[in-house]
């Protein structure tokens, strides 16, 4: 008599809004204080949590996530950190704003076909590297697939708080999407997503924006 396969029940969340997201800042490997409506997210992601009980939380390093994590979990569950889940690298572009890099003549790779033409561009990811000095989205996706693998805990419940970036590409990796579909997802701060995955394949069961 066969068994059915075991799967991991894994909630992602992105971290909750801060200043560099008010402000239209990229950030990436950089870090950026938690709004005092970011702190109001983290008492709902923590409300959530207490009717999910994970029986572990990764999470990136960047103390945007990092806070999080340890806030929205019960006493009691650990918490552990993956280098992996941090967000990409902006190089040159960290910190600045949209104008700020296109009045340096700069630009954000976001196309497979070449660079965005504004903030809001949806495109995809390009070849290269997202800014000049900074990390290549193939590393980048690399990485993340890395971090999925590490996460998954067949017969477990588990959260992951991370970044936009990250949240998208394993979303897209779970669901077997092409990696440029990732940036057709809006992830708003505080966005929580719910799946069920088996040997790297998953259902996404919910999605639930942040407010």
């Amino acid at each position: 008599m066969s068994m059915e396969p075991t799967g991991t029940e894994i909630v992602i969340v992105r971290h909750p809004e801060t200043t560099a997201n008010v402000g239209g800042r990229f950030v990436g490997r950089g870090d950026s204080p938690i709004t005092e409506h970011g702190r109001e997210q983290i008492s709902a992601l923590t409300t959530f949590m207490e009717g999910w009980q994970p029986d572990v939380a990764f999470t990136s390093p960047l103390a945007r996530a990092l806070i999080t994590a340890r806030a929205v979990v019960a006493c009691g569950t650990p918490v552990r950190i993956v280098a992996d889940l941090r967000e990409i690298d902006f190089g040159d572009a960290e910190g600045l704003t949209w104008d700020e890099i296109t009045s340096r003549g700069m630009g954000i790779d976001y196309l497979r076909n070449g660079g965005a033409l504004s903030s809001d561009d949806l495109g995809g990811p390009g070849e290269g590297p997202v800014a000049p000095g900074g990390e290549t989205w193939t590393a980048f996706e690399a990485r993340v697939r890395v971090a999925a693998l590490a996460c998954e805990r067949p017969g477990e419940r588990v959260a992951i708080v991370t970044h936009g970036g990250v949240f998208r590409t394993l979303v897209a990796y779970w669901l077997g999407l092409p990696m440029e579909s990732s940036w057709r997802f809006a992830i708003p701060n505080a966005t929580v997503a719910t799946l069920h995955v088996v040997d790297g394949m998953g259902v996404l069961k919910s999605l639930q924006p942040g407010r």
